[in-house]
This record gives C-alpha cells, sequence and structure tokens, in this order.
C-alpha cells in the first residue's frame, strides 16, 4: 500500500479549496469514527477488526491514527468544525460533523502533559483485534463506517471535485481497500446503502452529530439504479 501522509499543515488548504485534499476528508471522516464508537462504548479490538474486515485494508483505523500523530488528527478536525465562518463552505456543508469526539480530545490531553508523546497511542504492544462474538455488533460496526464512508465519496463526486472512478481509485491505491465506496453500494444495492446511511444520519442525530446526506445520494437512489461506474452520471 501507498505511504500516507496526510492531515499536516499543508493539508490545511483544504478549508477553503478541497481540491487535492480529498484524500485527507476521507481519512478523517473515518478516523473520527472509530473514535466516537469508542465514546459509544464500542472496545478498540472490535473496532479495529471490523474496519479491517469491512474494507479489506490491513490496518485499523485507531492504529492508523496513531501513526499519522493524536495531535495531528485533532488540529485538524478542529479547523475542519470551525464555526467562526457561518459563510464557509466546509462549515455549512458539514456543520459539527468533523466536531473532535470526547475520546480523541481526552486522547489529546494525554499527549499533550505526557513528556514522551510517542507513548500515548490507542493500539500498543501486546494489542490483538478480535471480532465480536455477537453478530448483531458486528454488523453495526461495519455499516456505521460503510456510512460514512459513502457520504464521502458521494460529496466529493457532487462537489465536482472527483469522478466516481477517481473516488474508487483514490480509497483502493491511496487506502489499499479492495473496492471503492461506488463498487460497494453498487455490489450491496443503492437501496440497501441509502438506508445504511439513513440510519447513521439517525443515529448521529439523537447525538446531536451533524450527518449530511449529499443530494446526488438521494436522487441515485430515488432513481433505483446502480452508480454508472465507466460512464457519466445523467
Amino acid at each position: 500500500m501507498a505511504e500516507i501522509k496526510m492531515l499536516t499543515a499543508e493539508s490545511f488548504s483544504l478549508k477553503n479549496e478541497r481540491k487535492g485534499g480529498a484524500a485527507n476528508l476521507v481519512l478523517a471522516s473515518l478516523l473520527l469514527e472509530a473514535t466516537r464508537m469508542l465514546d459509544d462504548g464500542m472496545e478498540s479490538s472490535h473496532i479495529e477488526a471490523i474496519a479491517k474486515k469491512t474494507f479489506g485494508s490491513d490496518r485499523g483505523f485507531l492504529a492508523h491514527l496513531d501513526e499519522v500523530g493524536i495531535l495531528e488528527v485533532n488540529g485538524f478536525l478542529e479547523i475542519m468544525a470551525d464555526s467562526s465562518d457561518a459563510e464557509d463552505i466546509i462549515f455549512l456543508k458539514y456543520f459539527n460533523f468533523f466536531t473532535p469526539s470526547k475520546s480523541l480530545v481526552s486522547k489529546k490531553h494525554d499527549c499533550e502533559q505526557a513528556l514522551d508523546k510517542s507513548t500515548v497511542k490507542w493500539i500498543r504492544p501486546g494489542f490483538e483485534e478480535q471480532e465480536p462474538e455477537d453478530f448483531m455488533l458486528a454488523d453495526l460496526l461495519k455499516k456505521r463506517f460503510m456510512a460514512v464512508s459513502f457520504i464521502i465519496a458521494v460529496e466529493l463526486v457532487e462537489a465536482e471535485l472527483l469522478d466516481l472512478e477517481d473516488v474508487d481509485k483514490l480509497y483502493k491505491t491511496v487506502f489499499g481497500w479492495k473496492e471503492g465506496p461506488f463498487a460497494m453500494m453498487n455490489r450491496i444495492g443503492i437501496q440497501e446503502a441509502m438506508r445504511l446511511v439513513t440510519e447513521k444520519m439517525e443515529m448521529s442525530h439523537r447525538q446531536e452529530i451533524n450527518f449530511p446526506i449529499p443530494k446526488l445520494l438521494i436522487e441515485q437512489a430515488q432513481k433505483n439504479a446502480p452508480w454508472p461506474l465507466n460512464s457519466k452520471i445523467q
């Protein structure tokens, strides 16, 4: 898999111009969702195992967060969720979607207090991933990750930053997924994809977290048609 170096200071131009920053938007949303699962009482071993199984990747999102850096990720999310400019395009689209989770803020505090910041990690030596024995819990974690990946993917296309094929290629080449989100939505069916997104939206709203469903996704679900990969959306 390609070496990933993102969510650095050079990436903060994404706040005003998302072109070239698509990978950061994808990565930030999924790292954040993994920590929100911790907020909801999920076990890190379960989160990592399901993340890898869902997307066929070689590492989970908490391990990825450790590699990128807790302070770096938290700082990036704070900028993405900055509400000081109510007319900012990112704020208007996502509102508080990117607000750092309680778990991440707590880890940030630990990191700031630590003499050796490299010792503050979620994934430590001896850590073992383990899928939940409860099928319903495993299914819930999988669906949450999929729903987040779907809305970000569609929003990138809706904002005319990337084509469908480019988004799928991004997820596969940069993050090492076996298939991109549009191919995944086509495989499970557009109605099922919309159902997962709607369920995640309802869950997020109960927690007073915005979960923006792109208009393009709603329209595709209304058509009840697969995404037109290798062709243009009509």
